[in-house]
């Protein structure tokens, strides 16, 4: 009997999550054993508390590609997973893949989950991956934390677009690789933006997805 059941059990198993075995195929290229078991029960543990597993199986294949050590892969994917979990948490009750893979990046760089649960609060219908990746990034090219997470905040609330988000990141790395300083080039560019958001509203015109705002009475 207990052994029907658990032929039963990994039979369901196996039913209910076909695409996860298939994740698992990377992971043949881990010579370790003991590795690749506590890589799949990582998975399988992410999988079950519904975390997008398709980042962690990405994770495994790069440091399979970077020749890392089986410690270091292992230890990485664990890492990422956990990082999943606290972006799950903070970006609750609406959160994606792709933002879950984001703000897990933003957790990475320093960000703490107080900001992503913020900027979830800010942001509760639209889908924060691209601010989430554009502040990430920003921060990993020595923007100071504080300033970007201010300044991002500050686009949120004025209901800056996706678009003008990544053009803000992109041209912001431009004048960083020119020899501006991080934090001035995020000072400039993003006064920039919020002073056209600004320019749109007094002039009627609302942000894509943002609501218009009411009139300020004299």
């Amino acid at each position: 009997m207990r052994r029907h059941a658990i032929l039963l059990l990994g039979a369901l198993l196996l039913a209910t999550a076909p695409v996860h075995a298939q994740e698992l195929s990377p992971f043949d290229a881990i010579a370790d054993e003991p590795t690749r078991a506590a890589l799949r029960t990582i998975i399988a543990d992410a999988a079950a508390r519904g975390l997008p597993t398709s980042a962690l199986v990405t994770k495994v294949r790069e440091g399979i590609a970077k020749r890392a050590t089986p410690d270091r892969i292992r230890s990485a994917t664990a890492l990422l997973a956990e990082r999943l979990a606290v972006a799950s948490s903070a970006l609750a009750p609406t959160r994606s893949a792709e933002e879950l893979a984001a703000a897990a990046g933003a957790l990475q760089v320093g960000i703490p989950a107080s900001t992503l649960r913020e900027m979830r609060q800010l942001w509760p219908q639209r889908p924060l991956t691209v601010p989430l990746g554009v502040l990430s990034e920003l921060v990993a090219s020595g923007v100071s934390r504080s300033i970007a997470t201010r300044r991002v905040r500050d686009l949120l609330v004025k209901g800056a677009t996706t678009t003008q988000f990544a053009a803000l990141g992109t041209t912001i790395q431009n004048d960083i690789a020119a020899g501006l300083s991080p934090d001035a080039a995020m000072e400039l560019r993003s006064k920039g933006v919020l002073s056209l958001i600004e320019q749109q509203i007094n002039a009627g015109v609302t942000t894509t997805g943002a609501p218009p705002r009411p009139p300020v009475r004299r």
